[in-house]
């Protein structure tokens, strides 16, 4: 439901020439408290007035009343207390739900809450008080559980059909979106569009209830039926992107995003929306250019920031990146997101020990989310500190041993993560090992067959080497990558080489040198003209060895980066720039 500021306003309760004047009559104490209250009622013009009002009216019936002036100070009371009520929640309802932490709304939002529970004790209490008190405790810190019972007992009291069609509507849209079952929050949003039925915004929230639920083509039906209603209602047309997004109509989902953009020009959400589209279609620098809209109507916005950051790191503008992510955390320094993005932003520029500094203070903070461990371990594999990285893996293997199917993925790629780091110390016996696993858990992972493959073919040790067995899965990993990646054609060559085959072993080497010249360019354009050289005199070495029926033979250790295999990389979050070479052992 969309948040807005709900002012309550409640008729009189009494008429306030009714009060009985004059001299005190015994047992009635407090009457000049309550005159003066009524007179700074009728004129109050703030909230300081209404706190003197309610002090008079408290020491009144404190002082007593008779039974007639009692019953009408309890009814000024109960008033003054609702309206004071109003004016405070408004002032907690007018914030960004992020900034309800500080301690002053706290405070106010406490005092509400106070004075319509004071108010709900009476039987004289009116319903609208059960909603506001709702509304308050629907917010983030509250009881949503109180706030429902709040409005069961409201609609259950018997002046609740006296209240306007409008707030009992907006009841049950605050039900609906607290009610755990379906079934009921859709009864409430029907009930709510019953009451009003031109107002579109009731059905607005359905839809986006029903898009929250995954039921895509109610949730499209209701957003139409808005924009057939009104055609120039931009929400409606934002929230139809968003669908149409989610059914992964992404060019008709920016159309209908422009659309939005078109009729609301200053509301940031249509740049939002587009930028993410954008970027889903992976044209970022449109992406970047709807992010900057967004900043421009709204500087500050973290969403945005954050975006633009991820889009600018992913053109490798990291300068861009990193002035963004810096943005972000000087308002929301606690920001783990940023924090990753920090870390990768200064991993692509090289800077390895201070996005290792990132990622360990990430992984030590948040020791659940293995996601920190898994990059931290990459980064140290990239900053030769392959011992480091290898205990970082085991702690992730170790938390995801169990087979639970959310953590399989991590599982395998922690495996294959760690197989890669004992290449670079040479100990091939544990890197088989953990390939091994990692291959029965996906055996159609190129980067696992290839690095597997490749150390059966080409140890020093006679115990590790297997040529038929490097063939098969050099054969598989050519397979799934179409013959088309060069290193993993030269690891088949090498698998034929361990065999004694040296006439297919030149033929597949002779075929990995002339693939990877193909596609020099584009190698050049990734990994720069001295990677590419010297991957290019790398392959034309391995064929010379194979000319002179020599098998190729390889063992990395940490004191030889250069020939070390590029460790294979998980999908979230993005590695360095500096991992973007194909995961080969033999420096390619």
């Amino acid at each position: 439901m969309n948040r807005s500021i709900w002012r309550v306003l409640i008729s009189a309760v009494v008429v306030f020439g009714l009060a009985p004047a004059g001299a005190l009559a015994e047992g009635n104490e407090g009457q000049e408290d309550l005159d003066k209250a009524l007179q700074l009622k009728v004129a109050a013009e703030n909230l300081h007035d209404l706190n003197e009002a309610i002090r008079l009216l408290e020491s009144a019936i404190e002082k007593g009343l008779d039974v007639e002036n009692s019953d009408f100070a309890e009814s000024m009371l109960v008033e003054s207390l609702v309206e004071r009520a109003g004016q405070l929640a408004a002032v907690v309802q007018s914030v960004p739900l992020q900034k309800l932490a500080d301690p002053q709304l706290q405070r106010v939002r406490g005092l509400a809450e106070t004075d319509l529970r004071r108010v709900i004790e009476y039987d004289i209490a009116p319903p609208q008080s059960k909603l506001l008190l709702a509304q308050l405790e629907s917010l983030p810190g509250g009881d949503p559980a109180e706030a429902i019972k709040l409005i069961n007992d409201m609609f259950d009291d018997e002046g609740v059909d006296q209240l306007p069609d409008k707030m009992r509507a907006e009841a049950h849209i605050l039900r609906a979106t607290l009610e755990q079952d379906a079934e009921k929050a859709l009864a409430d949003y029907q009930a709510a569009i019953d009451l009003e039925p031109r107002e579109t915004e009731h059905r607005l929230d359905r839809a986006e209830y029903y898009r929250q639920q995954k039921k895509l083509d109610e949730a499209a039906a209701d957003a139409d039926a808005v924009i057939a209603q009104r055609p120039d209602a931009g929400a409606a047309y934002l929230l139809k992107a968003q669908i149409l997004r989610d059914q992964d109509k992404l060019d008709d989902a920016l159309a209908s995003a422009d659309k939005a953009a078109e009729l609301a020009p200053s509301v940031p959400a249509s740049y939002q929306l587009r930028g993410e589209l954008y970027r889903l279609k992976d044209d970022l620098p449109k992406a970047i250019e709807q992010f900057s809209k967004v900043l421009q109507l709204q500087p500050g916005n973290l969403l945005a920031l954050v975006h633009r950051g991820e889009a600018y790191l992913s053109c490798k503008q990291y300068d861009e990146a990193l002035a963004d992510i810096e943005a972000v955390l000087k308002d929301a320094p606690e920001l783990a997101v940023a924090h990753g993005l920090r870390a990768q932003a200064l991993a692509s520029q090289n800077r390895l020990a201070e996005a290792i500094a990132e990622m360990q203070q990430l992984a030590d903070a948040a020791p659940e989310q293995l996601e920190y461990r898994m990059q931290l371990a990459l980064y140290q594999l990239y900053n030769k500190q392959p011992q480091e990285a290898i205990a970082a893996y085991t702690k992730v293997i170790e938390a995801t041993a169990n087979g639970a199917d959310d953590t399989k993925s991590q599982h395998f790629l922690a495996l294959r993560g760690r197989a890669d780091a004992y290449l670079n110390i040479g100990d091939h016996k544990s890197a088989i090992a953990d390939f091994e696993e990692a291959v029965k858990l996906d055996p159609v992972d190129s980067g696992v067959l290839n690095n597997f493959a490749w150390v059966l073919a080409t140890s020093p040790e006679d115990a590790i080497r297997n040529g038929k067995r490097a063939i098969e899965l050099a054969t598989k990993a050519c397979e799934v990558v179409d013959y088309k990646q060069a290193h993993i054609l030269s690891t088949l060559a090498a698998g034929y080489a361990e065999t004694g085959d040296f006439q297919q072993a030149r033929e597949w080497s002779q075929k990995a040198v002339d693939l990877y010249a193909s596609q020099r360019s584009q190698h050049e354009a990734e990994d720069g003209k001295e990677q590419a050289e010297k991957v290019a005199q790398e392959l034309a070495a391995e064929l010379e060895s194979y000319k002179a029926d020599k098998p190729w033979r390889e063992r990395q250790t940490a004191e030889q980066p250069e020939t070390a295999p590029a460790p294979a990389q998980p999908n979230e979050p993005t590695p360095p720039a500096t991992a973007e070479t194909p995961a080969k052992p033999g420096g390619i």
